[in-house]
């Protein structure tokens, strides 16, 4: 995905008239979904005049001819049209038009008009419909559409109108809704929306591969074989830097054999005995490796934030299936029986409330963090205002919490520049939407607005070196920009809450001694930050405990590894009185 200024949208509205005027739908169809084509594989990081010129004429064009009553989608290119609605909702909301509300109206009563309303209809819109009719007029489009809906979590969860719009359509379950390729853009994506739907949606999504796909294996199980299942095995992705160490302290005393469905992808299959690409098309996975095998043990590190993830988990492939905190969050249901955590992170009394796994609660904090593949520079900013960091993905940028910023920077009695890293917003055109969301919920303040675009690795981290300071997110916190900051020497705020993804980073500034940055609640947030912000000597003072701080023995210690191991032999030798026991209270391993 190339996020390079773009030369431009060059449209003539003339000649795609003249194309609907002549009733060729089937060419002026193409010629649409060339632009479009064009507009998903290249980010807009800016729009001079001709940019923003060029792309409101296209906006204009494409939704007159596409809600026209006579134009017909050629049946061919229905699928490609739903398939790009957070697309198409984040063009709109770079143009004057901001939704396609009023389009919508237009369609809501012309005959004929499923297709185009499930283009157009978004979490942006004010506009409601009926979801029940879309299953009832065609079950395998509108379940299409019910995921792809859920894309615009990644940058639209800044405006509280989509927040409550996202949270609506997560709570319709329709028994009609079949397996699609965009399943995860709702599993993963409803912990972001709040605190709750992730726990009421995924349940249902479960039910539906299990209804969809049926798996049954032929397993013989050997106590020395484990399976390992995931498509983010890759140095450069927070699964690998935070289970590279538990997975490395299986290695001799068990046969690893390693599973994923991707294609030329930078993956460290180093640690395996086995290594087996699973074919996957078409929502068609071919489960031949794995339909008679020996394992003892499946683990999933990162169950819902792939498909096949999401599928295989609701297999029953061994007699023991883990999961981790890759995705930070129960499955809410899947075929899994234990969930691997930390003791230092879960809550102190009934830690299991938050899982329907068995939790079972290692040493330390459920994580082992590899030390960041950066050599600090010491690069220090060029700007006069404070620099505060704010490298949470655009996802857990919600807007519940800009209105917590909007309180922090109405605080403020110095300049300061809020620096955001958003990050994965490199797709779909996300990042415009987002910053004009942003600005528009913080801006006419006196405060510098910085939203980068996305940034490489050791890019980020030297524009995280010229902070001053770093914030947390609430609801959903920071892990492994958690260790980033910390890494650097940069104080860093949190909010904890009573989830491990709302406390990985409050368990972290315990361990490199910094207690007094652990805040409980809005109120100790804000003035803690404020203060951070104000007062140069005690955040100075904070500064220098970092860099006196023994941060390889302490929140980047290996450990607490060796736990990973003890605990996958305790479980194979004690699964099958484990499972006769009453009762959920976490398995200890202490």
């Amino acid at each position: 995905m190339s996020s390079q200024q773009p030369t431009g949208v060059h449209v003539e509205p003339r000649d795609l008239f003249r194309m609907y005027l002549d009733g060729d739908h089937g060419r002026l169809t193409e010629q649409l979904l060339l632009v479009l084509d064009y507009l998903n594989r290249t980010t807009y990081l800016e729009l001079d005049d001709a940019n923003r010129a060029g792309l409101i004429q296209f906006v204009k064009t494409f939704l007159t001819l596409f809600t026209q009553p006579d134009y017909i989608i050629p049946e061919q290119h229905v699928h490609t049209f739903v398939s790009l609605n957070e697309l198409i909702s984040n063009l709109v909301a770079m143009t004057p038009f901001k939704t396609t509300d009023g389009f919508l109206d237009l369609l809501r009563y012309q005959p004929s008009n499923l297709a185009k309303i499930l283009t157009l209809y978004s979490a942006r819109n004010r506009a409601r419909f009926d979801r029940r009719s879309f299953f009832d007029a065609h079950p395998h489009l509108a379940a299409m559409w019910w995921c792809r809906f859920c894309s615009l979590y990644k940058n639209g969860l800044v405006q509280e109108d989509v927040c409550q719009h996202m949270a609506e359509h997560l709570a319709y379950h329709d028994e009609r809704m079949m397996l699609t390729q965009d399943v995860a853009e709702a599993y993963f994506g409803s912990t972001y929306v709040d605190t709750t739907s992730d726990r009421h949606v995924k349940p249902f999504l479960n039910a539906v591969v299990r209804r969809s796909t049926r798996l049954t294996c032929d397993n013989r199980p050997n106590p020395r074989k484990i399976a390992v299942i995931s498509d983010l095995w890759s140095p450069t992705h927070s699964v690998y830097r935070n289970y590279y160490k538990y997975l490395e302290s299986l290695r001799g005393k068990f046969h690893l054999t390693y599973f994923h469905c991707l294609r030329n992808e930078n993956l460290d299959t180093g640690l395996f005995d086995e290594v087996h690409r699973l074919e996957f098309k078409d929502l068609t996975l071919d489960v031949g490796p794995l339909r008679a095998n020996d394992f003892a043990v499946v683990y999933f590190p990162d169950v819902g934030m792939s498909l096949t993830s999401i599928m295989l988990a609701n297999y029953r492939l061994a007699p023991i299936q883990i999961c981790s905190l890759g995705h930070s969050v129960s499955t809410w249901g899947a075929d899994i029986d234990y969930f691997v955590s930390g003791v230092e992170t879960e809550l102190p009394e009934v830690p299991e409330r938050n899982y329907s796994e068995r939790l079972v609660l290692l040493p330390g904090m459920g994580v082992i963090h590899n030390l960041p593949n950066y050599q600090p520079t010491g690069r220090t900013k060029s700007v006069p205002e404070v620099v505060i960091n704010l490298p949470s993905s655009g996802q857990k940028l919600n807007a519940a919490y800009l209105r917590t910023l909007g309180k922090l920077i109405d605080r403020l009695q110095r300049p300061a520049r809020l620096r955001f890293f958003p990050a994965v917003l490199d797709a779909a055109n996300s990042y415009l939407p987002f910053v004009s969301a942003v600005r528009e919920a913080l801006g006419g303040r006196s405060v510098m607005l910085e939203i980068m675009p996305f940034l490489r690795y050791p890019e980020y981290m030297a524009y995280m070196e010229e902070g001053d300071l770093t914030l947390d997110t609430y609801h959903f916190g920071g892990c492994n920009v958690a260790a980033d900051s910390l890494f650097i020497r940069k104080p860093f705020v949190a909010w904890q809450g009573d989830k491990w993804y709302n406390r990985i980073s409050s368990a972290m500034l315990r361990r490199a001694g910094l207690d007094e940055l652990i805040c409980n609640g809005e109120a100790e947030y804000l003035n803690t930050a404020q203060r951070l912000i104000h007062d140069d000597k005690w955040r100075d003072a904070l500064t220098a405990r970092l860099r006196a701080t023994d941060l390889h023995g302490t929140v980047f210690s290996e450990a607490e590894a060796g736990s990973f191991r003890r605990t996958i032999e305790y479980l194979i030798a004690n699964h099958d009185r484990i499972k006769t026991e009453p009762g959920r209270k976490p398995i200890r391993m202490l």
